[in-house]
């Protein structure tokens, strides 16, 4: 019996985690992008999109600002400057002014626990199942010690 529980362990349970949970659903190259993060950042990663995607969804665009990584609050900087005429040139009035979401769009807030976070060096993707059991991958970037989002909307995959 000992040899037997010993095999198990040694062979796992048979419940696939990390990327590998996704494989059946897509075959998309990011299940494969530099090395599973740990659980914490993990966590982190669903923490910070889940935050983005019910901000973005409710339209309270300084909330979704927030949860933005530099660079992409660089970008949009630089667009608000450079190709519009707004007053205020901020992000949440960028956004605000800019972005049109479908109902569905609004509605696509669900982050299920357990996905996988993909990274290399500062960069990342969280690979999680949303609304529908669909899968979805949204770019991630190491600021300090935490993850931001750095798109303003997650890729479908498979």
């Amino acid at each position: 019996m000992v040899l037997a529980s010993g095999l198990l362990v040694a062979c796992g349970s048979g419940s696939e985690e990390g990327s590998d949970q996704f494989r059946d659903q897509t075959k998309d190259p990011l299940l494969d992008f530099g090395e599973e993060g740990s659980g914490a950042e993990l966590s982190q990663g669903e923490e910070v999109v889940r935050a983005f995607l019910a901000a973005r969804g409710a339209g309270n665009w300084s909330r979704a600002c927030a949860q933005l990584s530099r660079e992409m609050l660089d970008k949009i900087e630089h667009l608000a400057v450079s190709s519009t005429n707004l007053g205020d040139k901020s992000c949440p009035s960028f956004l605000g002014t800019f972005i049109r979401l479908s109902a569905k769009e609004r509605k696509e807030t669900k982050v299920e626990a357990g996905g996988s976070l993909r990274r290399q060096g500062r960069n990342g993707y969280l690979i999680y199942y949303g609304n529908g059991e669909v899968v979805y991958a949204m770019p991630l970037g190491r600021e300090g010690d935490a993850w931001k989002v750095a798109s303003l909307s997650p890729q479908r995959l498979g």
